[in-house]
């Protein structure tokens, strides 16, 4: 066999193996997908059409669906809150430095959502941006939480001892004597602590929650949360379910 004979059946064969892909292997290999983004992400085995639950808010209380932040991209969300004394600010640090390393984190839009509303209301971006810039911030009502939670499988509850703590101080100050000293009386025109100044932590869902730009939830990233495997996890699962 010639040379030339070589170099014609090799491109022939590139050729047929280029045909069997797209005629009969075009769609993605699930399976392989899952194994190759594992432990960083975990695949939902289909995609999970939550759009109708997803109910925002953005800092003005203005109803905020997510296809008005995503803007047909790939959205990443992050339930957390801006009083959260250490968990979200690591995590929104290691989303920052995973986005830095993605080949296509122009796609992605990452969003933080606070399961406080009562005191984040109105920092929601200013808090997310000061981890990137492009990050955005939202909440929701508190009735509207229970709804997005339960359709996503997160979760968020006031720390128990914490609220219990809370409820006794209330009692406590409201079964005072009425004889007692003025001086531990409330002033007339003086206001109870507002929700924003109380301190309370939250316990909430360490997960990310990845969304395709139809906002259907395809996967979760999962502990633990390494910025370089996370990159790459993206980067896969946008490049190859982009593809549909």
């Amino acid at each position: 066999m010639t040379k030339s004979t070589q170099i014609y059946f090799l491109i022939l064969a590139a050729i047929i193996s280029a045909a069997v892909f797209f005629f009969f292997g075009g769609k993605p290999n699930m399976e392989e997908l899952k194994k190759s983004v594992a432990p960083a992400a975990s695949l939902y085995p289909e995609a999970k059409s939550v759009s109708d639950k997803l109910n925002f808010i953005d800092d003005a209380s203005k109803n905020t669906p997510l296809s008005d932040v995503a803007d047909d991209k790939w959205a990443l969300l992050y339930f957390g809150y801006t009083s959260c004394p250490d968990v979200c600010p690591i995590d929104l640090s290691k989303i920052n430095q995973a986005s830095q390393l993605m080949e296509n984190s122009d796609q992605l839009q990452v969003v933080f959502v606070s399961v406080d509303p009562d005191r984040d209301l109105g920092n929601l971006d200013n808090f997310a941006k000061a981890f990137n810039s492009s990050f955005k911030g939202l909440t929701a009502k508190q009735d509207e939480l229970i709804s997005i939670s339960k359709a996503l499988g997160v979760y968020h509850e006031v720390v128990q001892s914490q609220k219990t703590a809370q409820e006794d101080h209330s009692n406590h100050n409201h079964s005072h004597d009425d004889h007692a000293d003025d001086s531990h009386k409330m002033v007339a025109n003086e206001k109870p602590s507002s929700s924003k100044d109380a301190h309370y932590d939250v316990d909430h869902t360490s997960s990310y929650l990845l969304f395709n730009p139809e906002l259907e939830l395809v996967a979760l990233l999962t502990n633990p949360h390494e910025p370089a495997p996370m990159a790459e996890a993206l980067d896969k699962i946008i490049e190859v379910l982009g593809q549909d």
